[in-house]
């Protein structure tokens, strides 16, 4: 499989690198014998140039047909691929779950603005409060706790449609559709919970929003800021990306007098309504002052907070990081290096490896094109997730997830400028991208769901309930599920399979699921197996989840010991 998609991607690389410089000389051509008929007295003139049409009829049945397959494949197997959690996503419905039962996190501040999760890392809210609504409802789950992804990757690809169709037209915005579909990078990340993952979609809607309110009726301006002041609690890096790329836009939008000082002043003060308890939440961990606690929110300072370490103002040596922020933001936007195993997957990157030649076409799209419509906001998004690439150190595809869906774009209208050059290019385009898109949904459900879900402690939620059934009084949990002493991960992912109760986790109350239990601190024992951790506890009444590499620290004549996957539960006989 491997060969054949190597082989392939070599193969439609070349094609479209041909088919896009053929349509860039067509187009200097053009332009060239325009030129010298303009020389000779005949007025600056452009030969005719096809336009990518299709009828109201054809169109809105391919628009259905791309809406259908693009959500079915979202929501297909949909809680279950990929297996087992990812221990951040963990992190952000346990705290979810909190926020329904008692309006705290899991360790009981009160509506916080920004999350304690690991201590020295911290993570954004917004998440973790969208899980509160499904959980409120329908308890806590894997399907409810990537829900709120799953929603908003959703409405991100609609509003990607629409933003492009608002400004290039019908055709342009069909090619959005059908690439937003398939998109590697976009149905991946759809399908599993991850607190950052979020903004790519909140900002995008801010875009559509913006392009609206400088196009058609100033209220959707405002309408935009709600959805960038969210963003600010989608990821920590929005504290020096939205509030630049909002100055920025302003600026430029004022020179050109698309907007004036008072809806500039009022878009502003929206914004601010919505973001300053995140941005007074940054300003007090710089200051290094003391949390504020208010009626409705909670502006926390995080003592062991390191989060500043991942900037680069705040690096030893700025211009060496620099130069390795810029090999990394090359890495994973350009050459779409292999990146993290639940970022993307091999042999197809973020956007389809073959597919950057369209990129340099977009330009030549974006600056011949002469719609009425915001079309800056194509090159400021852009602009924007490269601005967060050379500012945050060592970057992957989750940290500047913020730069795809200007990728997208570009591509887009590199796919559009082509198909306008030469016609028949769009049958061999639909062709290629059609076998990379089935390709990618085979390899997602098939090769790929088997090995993702061992990254996400496959069976860890299934050796937990087995080893609750034993009813002991206690149980010891490996500390090694991520790795030797990470006890972090091991404890975080117990308080969500178990649906643990916030205040009995705080040591509150000693009851759980309204069943009388041992305080949580001495119920739960979170540490690294080995022989003298066996013998000590062979006493008490206790029962075990354990890395399956450890089942020989059991007597199997003692115990009774159940696999499942790279964990095992064990409960004496």
């Amino acid at each position: 499989m491997q060969n054949t998609l190597s082989i392939l991607n070599t193969i439609f690389f070349w094609i479209i690198f041909a088919t896009v410089a053929l349509a860039l000389i067509n187009y200097a051509v053009r332009i060239y014998n325009a030129r010298m008929l303009s020389d000779k007295g005949g007025g600056l003139k452009c030969f005719s140039l096809s336009e990518f049409f299709v009828n109201d009829k054809i169109f809105y049945l391919i628009l259905a047909a791309v809406v259908i397959i693009g959500i079915g494949i979202r929501v297909w197997q949909f809680g279950s691929v990929p297996g087992g959690f990812n221990q951040d996503g963990a992190m952000a419905a346990v705290d979810g779950k909190a926020i329904a039962d008692y309006g705290t996190d899991r360790f009981g501040t009160w509506f916080p603005a920004h999350l304690y999760a690991w201590g020295y890392g911290q993570m954004s809210s917004l998440l973790s409060y969208l899980i509160a609504i499904f959980v409120k409802f329908f308890g806590l789950n894997p399907i409810t706790a990537r829900l709120p992804q799953l929603i908003m990757s959703i409405a991100g690809g609609v509003f990607f449609y629409l933003f492009i169709r608002d400004i290039f037209g019908k055709g342009a915005g069909l090619i959005a559709a059908v690439f937003v579909a398939i998109n590697p990078w976009h149905f991946i990340q759809s399908r599993w919970a991850l607190d950052c993952n979020l903004l790519p979609h909140f900002f995008m809607g801010g875009l559509y929003f913006l392009n609206k309110g400088l196009t058609k009726r100033r209220r959707y301006t405002f309408i935009s800021m709600i959805f960038f002041g969210l963003c600010m609690y989608c990821y920590g890096i929005t504290i020096y990306t939205i509030p630049v790329f909002l100055l920025a836009v302003c600026i430029y939008y004022l020179i050109r007098k698309r907007i004036n000082w008072k809806d500039a002043l009022i878009s502003a003060g929206v914004y601010l309504i919505i973001a300053w308890p995140f941005l007074l939440t940054m300003f007090i961990n710089f200051m290094k002052w003391d949390t504020i606690k208010l009626p409705f929110v909670t502006i926390q300072y995080f003592s062991g907070s390191v989060r500043s370490n991942d900037i680069l103002l705040f690096s030893d040596e700025p211009f060496k990081q620099l130069i390795l922020n810029v090999k990394s933001l090359l890495n994973t936007t350009l050459y779409q290096k292999k990146d993290l195993p639940w970022n993307d997957i091999v042999g197809f990157g973020t956007m389809f490896l073959c597919s950057m030649p369209f990129l340099f076409a977009g330009f030549a799209e974006l600056f011949r094109n002469k719609t009425d419509g915001a079309k800056g906001l194509v090159l400021f998004a852009l602009l924007t997730g490269v601005w967060a690439g050379l500012l945050t150190n060592g970057v992957n595809v989750n940290r500047i997830n913020i730069v795809y869906y200007g990728l997208m774009m570009f591509i887009v209208l590199g796919v559009y400028f082509t198909i306008k050059e030469i016609r028949y290019t769009k049958w061999s385009t639909l062709c290629i991208y059609a076998v990379l898109g089935i390709m990618l949904i085979s390899t997602y459900f098939t090769t790929y769901a088997d090995s993702i879900k061992y990254q996400f402690y496959y069976g860890f939620g299934d050796a937990l309930s087995a080893a609750e059934q034993a009813d002991t009084e206690k149980i010891y949990v490996t500390a090694d599920a991520q790795g030797k002493g990470y006890s972090q991960v091991s404890e975080i992912l117990t308080l969500f399979y178990d649906e643990t109760d916030a205040e009995y986790f705080q040591g509150k109350k000693n009851d759980d699921h309204g069943k009388e239990l041992l305080p949580y601190r001495q119920r739960f024992a979170y540490v690294s197996m080995s022989p003298d951790v066996v013998a000590r506890s062979q006493n008490e009444d206790a029962a075990y989840v354990i890395l399956k590499s450890d089942i020989n620290y059991f007597d199997s004549a003692k115990y009774n010991i159940i696999q499942f996957g790279n964990f095992c539960a064990v409960a004496p006989r």
